[in-house]
């Protein structure tokens, strides 16, 4: 995998936003309640994933929420908060390792919210996969967009 531009030759639009991802990735669409979820991954060992929550949370709660789960599962785990530019705001954001069937794994989460809904965006890969793919996460989280920025976040 490779993080070079000519990878990302598909453009995602629907539910009030829009990002690139590599043309050889598939795109997931489901429904968890009210929320949707847009599932971007090649395979199953790595996966990005953008969940549109139209509640509006505070981008510090998701972020809290995300952590504890993983807190709950993991002992292990160790974090580093950075702030990013999502979607033209300042989200929050922060990198997780842990240990998973006897493997490192790397994680990071950022979110933000607009006047149509909070964004969380969380990606996943082993250790060994980092390299080639962080530069791919990166360019997918800087690539989303809100298409629609007020009122219901629309359907696919």
């Amino acid at each position: 995998m490779s993080g070079d531009a000519e990878v990302f030759l598909s453009e995602y639009s629907g539910y009030g936003v829009r990002f690139l991802y590599p043309g050889y990735w598939e795109v997931r669409e489901e429904q968890d309640g009210d929320d949707v979820i847009l599932t971007a991954a090649a395979d199953d060992s790595c996966f990005w994933l953008l969940r549109i929550i139209p509640d509006r949370p505070a981008p510090e709660q998701v972020l809290q929420d995300c952590l504890q789960a993983l807190q709950e599962e993991y002992e292990d785990l160790e974090q580093q908060q950075e702030p990013l530019l999502v979607a033209g705001r300042r989200a929050l954001g922060c990198e997780v390792t842990f240990s998973c069937l006897e493997l490192l794994n790397a994680a990071g989460f950022c979110s933000v919210r607009s006047g149509a809904a909070t964004l969380l965006i969380w990606w996943q890969c082993t250790d060994h996969e980092l390299a080639d793919v962080r530069p791919v996460f990166q360019k997918m989280t800087q690539s989303v967009a809100w298409t629609a920025d007020s009122g219901a976040v629309a359907g696919g």
